[in-house]
């Protein structure tokens, strides 16, 4: 069935008439009566008696007028949902990244983005950096934040946020009342360091492993919030990032630059390409 003929014939009972339904649809009166007549010829049938002022059904008319204006109801929704692209987006944002990233620079970027997509699910998934990149190249995941250059070439990485390492040690610790210090300096004491085999761990030991410097391990702890409370109670000292130290955890430490062996270093953020991205995603992306 030509549906322009349909949209004619539903336009004039609509609308009460062939001018009125004419103008509703931006066409001539007689460019609509054709369109009618051409309709009944099509289907056997007539569908409006004429020998009124006001055009009325048929039953055959009537039965065919509750079907279009289904069709067209349809046709209405269909046009709104598409024109609000909001809609179409999936339910759900999957942000896989670690423990100080969720807890110290998610929050006030989530709040911006909940305001923007309200009805969207956050899924964050705790990871290693190793697990970040394999879920977001599995699609599991649609973003990944890493503390660490991914360098892996099938994935995009775009560097945000700077961060540095730093040496905590608790108040009144000896460390605290040097002018200068070195890597045997920090070897001499009880070390609390992050758990083998992380690239936060590697990046610690390297400046060590290069002068053969063995550092005296007494815990190991996957949390850099973990890590902290331990050395604020005295079990021993460390090297941090610097994304989770605030005014209230100061209190209790004793926090100084270790620029002389670590350089700058960056989050990364981690997806598989912009095309692939959602609406939603790519909001969350700009937030950093």
């Amino acid at each position: 069935m030509d549906l322009h003929k349909l949209r004619g014939f539903h336009a004039v009972v609509q609308q009460g008439g062939f001018t009125a339904g004419a103008k509703r649809l931006g066409l001539t009166q007689p460019s609509v009566s054709l369109q009618v007549k051409a309709l009944e010829k099509t289907l056997g049938f007539q569908l409006l008696k004429r020998d009124t002022k006001r055009v009325s059904l048929t039953r055959e008319g009537e039965v065919l007028f509750e079907l279009a204006a289904r069709l067209f109801e349809t046709e209405a929704e269909v046009d709104d949902l598409f024109k609000d692209r909001s809609l179409l987006e999936p339910a759900r944002l999957t942000v896989a990244t670690n423990q100080s990233i969720a807890a110290h620079i998610l929050p006030p970027r989530l709040d911006v983005f909940t305001d923007r997509f309200p009805k969207v699910e956050i899924n964050i998934h705790n990871l290693r950096t190793a697990d970040i990149l394999a879920s977001v190249r599995d699609g599991s995941t649609d973003v990944g934040i890493v503390l660490i250059e991914p360098g892996v070439p099938w994935l995009k990485s775009r560097r945000v946020l700077p961060y540095e390492m730093v040496l905590v040690t608790p108040k009144g610790h000896p460390l605290s009342r040097r002018g200068r210090i070195t890597l045997a300096d920090i070897a001499k004491y009880p070390f609390i360091s992050y758990t083998k085999d992380t690239e936060t761990r590697r990046l610690i030991d390297q400046p060590f492993e290069r002068v053969r410097q063995k550092i005296s391990i007494r815990m190991a702890l996957g949390s850099t919030d973990l890590i902290i409370l331990y050395v604020s109670l005295g079990y021993g000292i460390s090297i941090i990032h610097n994304l989770n130290i605030d005014e209230a955890n100061r209190v209790d430490l004793h926090v100084r630059p270790l620029k002389r062996y670590y350089g700058r270093e960056h989050i990364h953020l981690i997806y598989r390409d912009e095309a692939s991205l959602t609406a939603a995603a790519r909001v969350f992306l700009d937030l950093f």
